[in-house]
């Protein structure tokens, strides 16, 4: 599979598991391993609670969270090493920086409460009561699965751009 095949394919995958699952966090990791292979295992249990903007509080997207652990299983240090000496230090720094300029210039917001303001109208506080209802019928069930489609793509071509200049 070429490369644009596997990222056309990781962003389809990471759009149907968060329109049927949801918790883009997972999403975005599952997909990124299942096309990739980066070996994401423990890290899907471990990103669970990044979804709704970490802890759903609105923050950090978590598709975008997921997108730099992306990173760091693809580039970052195995071992405690001094951090400006590792390679794989500075590389996963550099590339989910990367990552985050994309994400902001093509989604406008890389905070979970400012994508859904811009895309449904107002933003959600997923730990009270009801909001949930509220914002499923809002149009999350479109919103977020584009959020996690583009959020994935854009970490995929990151990777496979930088694997290939290696």
């Amino acid at each position: 599979m070429s490369d644009n095949e596997l990222i056309k394919e990781a962003a389809n995958l990471a759009y149907e598991y968060q329109k049927k699952y949801h918790g883009c966090s997972q999403c975005v990791i599952k997909a990124l391993d299942d096309t990739l292979g980066l070996g994401g295992g423990p890290v899907f249990k471990a990103v669970t609670a990044l979804a709704g903007g970490i802890a759903m509080k609105g923050e950090l997207c978590g598709a975008l969270i997921s997108g730099i652990v992306a990173i760091g299983l693809a580039f970052g240090r195995e071992t405690l090493e001094e951090s400006w000496s590792s390679r794989g230090y500075t590389e996963a720094h550099y590339y989910a920086a990367e990552l985050c300029d994309k994400f902001k210039e093509e989604l406008g917001s890389i905070k979970c409460r400012d994508l859904l303001k811009a895309r449904l109208g107002r933003s959600f506080d997923l730990r009270k009561r009801g909001e949930l209802r509220h914002l499923i019928s809002a149009g999350t069930l479109e919103c977020c699965p584009e959020v996690v489609r583009k959020g994935t793509r854009l970490a995929a071509e990151v990777i496979l751009q930088a694997k290939a200049s290696d």
